[in-house]
């Protein structure tokens, strides 16, 4: 099963963390270092403890009881494995005997064992630039020194290992290396030992294209004879292309036309094969706009194989790798709720019970299933589940990893609950509210609108160190699924397309302004806060709430403070620095360069002038999707008019902060900066 996890974001700090704008500085810095003012101290258990709090990820056991997983007792991400284990089976967590395999200076971003256990296929990153370069580890090897062979190389590529060949002799993979803005799909086949190139180097395996067709390109499975391919091309969140492909003539078979009508577009997916490897499941929102599970049949009909599943939309599914089981998430207001079925029959096997939360599947080979759990007191902690024959007897699901806590008591974690609130257009919005431990109702906080990335992404009830954090320091957070969000059909999705992109930074706003109408916080007592297109709606809910209170439509801006980071704030400039094979789906949601005029209506930056709250700006300086640029523009545009705000830079990460160390320091300053400018 392929690992690819991206971590989260770094960063170096450069410049005084001071704000002017228009109220007294609370702090002050001597030498480069802060004097805080009185209650800027933790009250809780300390920031520490929260970003220290881990859980190892991505778990995957192997045919000889060898359990393998990602974790960061050093502060980054790298890969481990545990031997035997006893009676249980070998676990993952603060008191087991993990041996590291891998010791990449940014990180190990993911893995891949094979189907057998006897390859395994190790990712990393320069730098946090998403510039994923394949190894070959050893696994007789336990030296991270010496046990890893460079597979596929290119510093200046995107390498992505998708789909094992059945017989474990090599992978389906995909990379632009030949064009920067398009991904090709490639197979490698692993070549005898001793077997050397046509230079005379030993070569432990060989690439062959199988498609080389402009766009970005994936795969999601492959017959076992390794002839055919289910591919798509990601056009956008709404449109993707749907294929058969040919691996010895390179010929698709374009499948989207046999259920669509014509100029129909829609997000569609291939879960994979069936046992006959002549019907596939799909999933598609082509019908009514929510992503359902269709069988599309030898003959181009679909059918729903399991109707019980249409309330919600299915937010993923799985085929074991003998296609005789598959799994189903459904996203069920933000929860991910687990199914099981037995293939071709589609009849339905118990799962164990579980926390409501978010279940993601780790691994699905065999009858084990490895799923993880998360929601606001469990950490992704992660199970192995036997699947038993048909009419047998389940045993309860193994826990393969625990968490290293901190200290911390889980249990008294509060949980969220699930809000709706009117847009300004009455558009009714979806968000999750979290209260600190002790909250009397009808009392004001200081609060934390967080906004999401994506655009197309969802708030999700899982586990989240910053947000648990900041309630235990007194603050409300509040997380808006605002139009535009997944997980809702996609005509919610595409609400904010192109022209309507400004509709969400005003649902944005309405977020602020019902904690204010239900009595959650004060006018002023409020922080914007999010990453990427989080960060971008940060800074444009400022210009918004400005240009409200000029109308006359509000008497106060509603906003005390906004924290940006790796966020969007000038659409023309960030569309053409970002790299080539995400422009065109980022100008699919956002506008095309062709059209400047409007880019700019929608770009902060050309407003910046009604932006007047403290700003934190954070940004990785690596950052492949959102250029630093971006945070260097509205930086200067802030002090050009007198204002300074506190700025973090890490030149060793990019979109998104990788590091323990950075993580931690970011943390502290975003801290220190809310509570200076919205905290009592």
């Amino acid at each position: 099963m392929i690992r690819i996890a991206l971590s989260a974001v770094p960063l170096i700090l450069v410049a005084s963390c001071a704000p002017q704008h228009g109220r007294p500085a609370e702090a002050r810095t001597v030498e480069g270092a802060a004097i805080a003012r009185p209650g800027l101290v933790d009250r809780g258990p300390g920031i520490e403890k929260f970003f220290k709090l881990r859980t190892p990820g991505a778990p995957v056991l192997a045919g000889n009881g060898t359990l393998y997983v990602r974790d960061w007792p050093d502060g980054v991400w790298q890969l481990y494995r545990v031997n035997g284990g006893g009676q249980g089976g070998p676990t993952a967590g603060p008191n087991s005997k993990m041996q590291q395999l891998t010791a990449f200076t940014d990180g190990c971003t993911g893995y891949s064992l094979s189907h057998d256990s006897s390859k395994l296929l190790a990712m990393t990153a320069f730098g946090g630039n998403e510039r994923l370069q394949v190894y070959l580890l050893d696994q007789n090897n336990a030296d991270p020194k010496t046990n890893l062979t460079p597979l596929l190389i290119n510093p200046e590529a995107v390498i992505t290992p998708q789909v094992w060949l059945h017989d474990n002799s090599g992978f389906i993979y995909t990379a632009n290396d030949t064009s920067a803005n398009d991904f090709h799909v490639y197979r490698y086949d692993f070549l005898p030992a001793g077997t050397k190139d046509a230079d005379g180097k030993a070569t432990p395996g060989k690439s062959t294209k199988l498609l080389a067709k402009a766009g970005s390109w994936e795969c999601h499975d492959i017959s076992h004879d390794s002839s055919r391919l289910l591919v798509t091309e990601f056009r956008s969140a709404s449109d993707s292309q749907l294929h058969e492909l040919s691996a010895s003539s390179g010929d698709l078979r374009g499948l989207n036309s046999l259920f669509l009508k014509d100029g129909q577009t829609a997000a569609v997916s291939a879960v994979g094969y069936m046992p006959d490897e002549r019907s596939i499941l799909i999933t598609s929102d082509h019908e009514g706009g929510t992503a359902r599970l269709f069988l599309l049949g030898p003959d181009g009909k679909t059918s729903k194989p399991v109707p019980a599943l249409d309330k919600f939309e299915v937010d993923g599914a799985t085929i074991n790798d003998a296609r005789t089981l598959l799994a189903v998430v459904t996203n069920e207001d933000g929860y991910g709720v687990p199914h099981l079925y037995r293939l071709p029959s589609f009849e339905p096997v118990q799962l164990p019970s579980m926390e409501p939360g978010t279940v993601a599947i780790s691994s699905f080979v065999g009858n084990q299933l490895i799923y993880s759990l998360n929601n606001a007191r469990t950490p992704g902690l992660s199970y192995a589940f036997d699947v038993p024959g048909a009419g047998k007897a389940a045993q309860p699901p193994r826990q393969l990893t625990y968490a290293d806590t901190q200290g911390l008591d889980l249990t008294t974690f509060p949980l969220e609950s699930l809000v709706k609130y009117k847009a300004k257009d009455g558009l009714e919005v979806p968000a999750f509210l979290y209260l600190p431990p002790g909250y009397q109702k009808g009392s004001a906080i200081p609060f934390v609108v967080n906004y999401h990335g994506g655009p197309e992404g969802q708030f999700r009830p899982g586990f989240d160190r910053t947000v648990q954090y900041l309630l235990s320091e007194g603050f409300g957070v509040l997380q808006p699924n605002v139009r535009g969000s997944t997980g809702y059909g996609r005509g919610y999705q595409m609400m904010d397309d192109y022209k309507n992109r400004w509709k969400s930074v005003s649902d944005g706003v309405d977020a602020a302004q019902w904690l204010v109408d239900n009595g959650y916080a004060k006018p002023g007592k409020i922080a914007a806060y999010g990453g990427s297109y989080g960060g971008f709606m940060a800074v444009a809910t400022q210009v918004e709430d400005t240009l409200r209170t000029e109308s006359g439509a509000q008497k106060h801006n509603l906003f005390g403070a906004s924290v940006d980071v790796v966020g969007i704030v000038n659409m023309k400039t960030f569309l053409e620095q970002t790299s080539g094979y995400r422009r065109k789906l980022r100008e699919a949601e956002y506008g095309p360069l062709s059209d400047p005029e409007f880019l700019d209506t929608i770009s902060s930056l050309k407003r910046a002038d009604k932006i007047n709250v403290p700003m934190m700006i954070a940004h990785g300086l690596n950052d492949p999707r959102v250029p630093v640029g971006e945070a260097m523009q509205l930086a200067e545009a802030l002090q050009r008019r007198g204002f300074d705000p506190e700025q973090c830079f890490f030149h060793d990460e990019g979109h998104g902060f990788a590091k323990l160390e950075n993580r931690l320091l970011f943390a502290q300053r975003m801290s220190r900066f809310l509570k200076q400018n919205i905290a009592e």
